[in-house]
């Protein structure tokens, strides 16, 4: 759970999930930001006035939990550390807290835009449980049948929109990745925060971003799905490509004992 106070939450005003969908976005930016949770207690009270908080049934913080899928091979794993433009990404997954449940095929292509085809499908029942061929049939260049369940997610998040109805952001914690394929390894990344700001391309460079920056905390890429199979999937290839990712985390949870400072993508911001 998150070492920050609920009251923090509180102090947003809240928004239900249908005026969150008025969020339009044209020439839409995806930017990632990495930190220790920690900050996040000082992030929170410092942009609490100029964003609303998802608030559902009185909670706004949200339990998720995905099953991601690939090849026997971990085509789509590969493809993406490799940096291939083309690249396609299953999964399933389940908002704990309604006990909704999607399938989701989502494609990013060269250009750099993703598309999310979704279709809500119950969550497996046990963590083998092999894909609806037909449900997703055409969605994807593989073979259903050799889609094997690799990895399992588990996360808390917490999602804001600014005042201006130009920005959405989730903020990801309580990490846990579960391999599945092979030994069940698990890999917590309980103190480390994944912050994602999806915006128009104009507002990129405001609000929370700003904050950011002033905190040293700088933009940069972090996959779930690869990050969880490198550190669980003692059988996957390893590339060279995450080894920046697992350094800066490293760096972060090193420079979070002095509790003084966080540290992200080698740049140091005091608290």
């Amino acid at each position: 759970m998150p070492s920050f106070p609920k009251d923090i939450l509180l102090r947003f005003t809240p928004i239900s999930l249908n005026d969150m969908d008025k969020v339009a976005f044209y020439h839409r930016v995806d930017t990632k930001f990495v930190f220790h949770l920690d900050l996040l207690n000082v992030l929170l009270k410092e942009i609490d006035k100029d964003y609303y908080m998802l608030e559902m049934n009185n909670k706004r913080c949200f339990s998720y939990s995905s099953i991601y899928y690939d090849t026997p091979e971990t085509r789509m794993y590969l493809d993406h550390i490799r940096g291939k433009k083309n690249r396609y990404k299953i999964r399933h997954r389940r908002y704990n807290n309604s006990g909704l449940s999607f399938i989701e095929v989502k494609f990013k292509k060269n250009s750099g835009k993703t598309y999310k085809w979704r279709n809500e499908d119950p969550f497996p029942e046990n963590e083998i449980s092999r894909l609806d061929q037909g449900l997703i049939a055409g969605r994807h260049p593989f073979k259903t049948e050799n889609l094997n369940p690799v990895l399992k997610t588990q996360f808390q998040r917490i999602t804001l929109v600014d005042k201006s109805y130009t920005m959405r952001i989730t903020i990801d914690f309580d990490i846990v990745f579960t391999e599945l394929s092979n030994n069940k390894k698990t890999e917590k990344l309980s103190d480390i925060v994944i912050l994602e700001i999806k915006s128009d391309r104009n507002k990129a460079k405001n609000g929370i971003q700003k904050t950011l920056k002033e905190h040293g905390i700088i933009a940069g890429g972090f996959s779930k799905y690869c990050m969880g199979v490198t550190l669980t999937n003692a059988h996957a290839k390893k590339s060279g490509a995450l080894k920046p990712d697992i350094l800066k985390i490293h760096k972060i949870r090193k420079n979070a004992v002095k509790r003084n400072y966080v540290v992200s993508g080698g740049t140091y911001g005091h608290l």
